[in-house]
């Protein structure tokens, strides 16, 4: 399964959030999953973690927001969402 092309990192991540915290996934949920999971994974341990952070301090939000830079230039390269 392809992933779907998105229109903002926002909305990748949000439908990515959606499919990690449902309680069960349809087989082509699983498979889009598990594609999406492979688009975040090309970024460092750090950076997926800062992505997943809900700490409000200024220094974790410079660090998901650096990370957001990064995985959004990954899929833009990648034609996943627009540039």
């Amino acid at each position: 399964m392809k992933i779907p092309a998105y229109s903002s990192l926002a909305s990748f991540l949000a439908h990515y959030h959606a499919l990690k915290t449902a309680p069960s996934r349809s087989p082509d949920d699983e498979k889009l999953f598990a594609e999406m999971s492979a688009a975040i994974s090309t970024l460092a341990p750090e950076a997926r973690a800062a992505l997943d952070s809900t700490e409000d301090t200024g220094s974790a939000r410079r660090h998901r927001d650096r990370a957001e830079l990064q995985l959004r230039r990954e899929l833009a390269a990648h034609g996943i969402i627009a540039g």
